[in-house]
């Protein structure tokens, strides 16, 4: 086999395994669920449970901005912009953390093929 062959052989099962890997593309509920897979679940648990509660922080502060007087719209707008910060915070570590997971699956993937590659050769 020539030089040319093999190169175009191993470009050949590249392509392949890209296809392959593009097909198993998954969803985003399938990413974020993701980070309940592997260790520390009972973190991700808390992180969308605090997610949720912050949700009913900001539906309750929000009322109660449109429906008090206003020289209480101050409070209830400082309560409500800081609940809204503290939910998007939990919602940035919820995904940072699922993609962390992720990157590590793919990394493992990764070794095996590797490993793989290097017993076959």
């Amino acid at each position: 086999m020539s030089i040319d062959d093999k190169i175009k052989q191993d470009l050949s099962e590249q392509a392949h395994e890209r296809d392959r890997m593009m097909a198993e593309n998954r969803g985003l509920f399938a990413h974020l669920a993701a980070g309940f897979r592997l260790g520390m679940r009972w973190v991700m648990v808390i992180g969308y449970l605090l997610a949720i509660l912050l949700t009913a922080a900001m539906i309750y502060t929000g009322y109660h901005f449109l429906t008090t007087a206003a020289d209480e719209r101050v409070l209830w707008g400082v309560l409500f912009l800081t609940a809204l910060i503290m939910q998007v915070t939990t919602k940035l570590w919820i995904w940072t953390e699922s993609n962390r997971k992720s990157l590590l699956l793919e990394l493992k993937r990764m070794e095996l093929r590797l490993l793989s590659q290097q017993r076959s050769s």
